[in-house]
């Protein structure tokens, strides 16, 4: 039996997937980064992976209600709306960590400045490798 549950939720936009490949599955990746850095004896991690959307949000806001959560830490791994964040929250009712991470220490502006093509840079920015 776990001392602590706590939950876990990346926020991204839907909208994003079909216009940056790749993206999706490596924000997910970094949602199950922050999973094993939290899991530890006594503490069970509920995560509901990335929430894009505002019907997922309210879904995910039922799920850890149901799941008793403790607290909840927030992944900002890109743009959101609020409507995939605020209904999460509202209907778990407990405390909540945001945590803003990137893998790399910075973006490199004169890469991605060097692309040329608005598209290619925000994915370069959006994608940031490690």
């Amino acid at each position: 039996m776990s001392n602590c549950r706590i939950g876990l939720f990346g926020i991204g936009l839907d909208s994003y997937w079909p216009q940056f490949k790749g993206l999706k599955p490596r924000l997910e990746g970094y949602v199950r980064t922050v999973q094993k850095k939290l899991k530890r004896p006594g503490v069970e991690v509920v995560n509901l992976g990335l929430i894009d959307d505002p019907k997922k949000a309210l879904e995910a806001g039922h799920q850890f209600r149901s799941a008793d959560v403790d607290a909840i830490f927030l992944q900002v791994t890109t743009y959101a709306l609020s409507s995939t964040v605020l209904p999460v929250v509202r209907r778990a009712k407990v405390p909540v960590i945001i945590l803003n991470l990137q893998p790399a220490a910075a973006i490199d502006y004169e890469k991605v400045n060097a692309l040329g093509d608005r598209t290619a840079m925000t994915a370069a920015i959006l994608i940031v490798r490690e």
